[in-house]
């Protein structure tokens, strides 16, 4: 029987947390190890709380708790957990997890049971029961030709089976030993909305793939406000609006550095690049009444820090 370990982030999030360790305590097939990162303050009256309810309900050593030294964010925190998953508990597989991302009961065993082939991370389907089980966010799937792929917005969108090749994903995807040992951790310095591209990109460069496992389902909140799709030339881009100008910043940082990466010498593709998402950004943040000097600016830092490989905090 494999070893399993989840992890998740906690950062000023008591309900949070701790319903996502019920949740886990659920579970038909529960992990063998659950790895809190606490990027909120040593004392945090939570953690008490979590390690009351793991030794009356788990068994002796399953909790671990790590303490960051500051808030590292998810990207940061989760490296810590998935090194700590791998090099100091030995575990066979990491399961990724959030706060407010919570497994139904059957949402790990389903995802073991999935068969499959060499290399390749399993993820769960990331759903919203408050939109009636519909995907939480866009999920990239095979497209008609190789190397071509598409967005699925909803489950009508998704093909026939229970096992849907795709691109990959960071919440929900279990990943292996031997995923950590090619292609290291996740970057810290991404912070937030970044982790969730950057290391399946990593994975998929050391010779992995991904199938999303439909029945294995992890409740996830959705955008409070739907989001801005625009589809140009077989790519999406995807404009969310209410984000904290903060996020925005990360988000559009992340994404600029992660082309940086995939084509550190084509600048001419990566100005290209940019001058889309800037022409798209203003376009969504007028539909959605947001356009304004701070938004704009952040979006200009955001895309220079990225392109030039400075990732810089807010």
């Amino acid at each position: 029987m494999p070893d399993i370990c989840a992890i998740f982030t906690h950062f000023n999030s008591r309900e949070r947390t701790l319903t996502c360790l019920s949740r886990l305590a659920q579970q038909t097939r529960r992990p063998e190890h659950i790895v809190i990162i606490n990027n909120g303050s040593a004392d945090d009256p939570t953690l008490p709380e979590a390690r009351a309810f793991a030794e009356q309900t788990f068994s002796a050593d399953t909790l671990h708790i790590l303490q960051m030294e500051s808030n590292l964010g998810n990207a940061g925190g989760c490296a810590r957990g998935l090194e700590y998953a791998f090099s100091t508990i030995k575990a066979d597989f990491t399961w990724v997890l959030d706060d407010d991302s919570w497994p139904r009961p059957r949402t790990l065993e389903n995802l073991l049971a999935a068969p499959a082939e060499a290399d390749t991370v399993r993820m769960s389907a990331v759903i919203d029961p408050a939109r009636g089980d519909e995907l939480s966010w866009p999920l990239t799937i095979a497209g008609n030709g190789p190397d071509h792929w598409k967005n699925a917005l909803r489950r009508a969108d998704l093909p026939e089976g229970n096992l849907i090749p795709s691109r990959g994903g960071w919440l929900g995807a279990l990943y292996p030993r031997k995923a950590w040992l090619k292609a290291g951790l996740p970057t810290e310095a991404l912070f937030i909305r970044g982790e969730d591209e950057e290391y399946p990109w990593k994975v998929r460069e050391a010779g992995f793939k991904f199938i999303t496992v439909l029945n294995s389902e992890l409740e996830h909140p959705s955008a409070s406000i739907p989001l801005i799709h625009y589809r140009i030339a077989h790519r999406s881009f995807f404009y969310e609006p209410g984000l904290h100008i903060s996020r925005q910043y990360y988000k559009t940082r992340n994404w600029a550095w992660l082309q940086r990466l995939r084509a550190p010498h084509n600048y001419p593709r990566r100005l290209a690049a940019c001058g889309f998402y800037i022409i798209l950004s203003l376009n969504a943040m007028l539909r959605s009444g947001e356009i304004s000097i701070p938004r704009i600016y952040t979006l200009f830092r955001a895309l220079h820090n990225g392109f030039y490989g400075k990732l810089r905090p807010f």
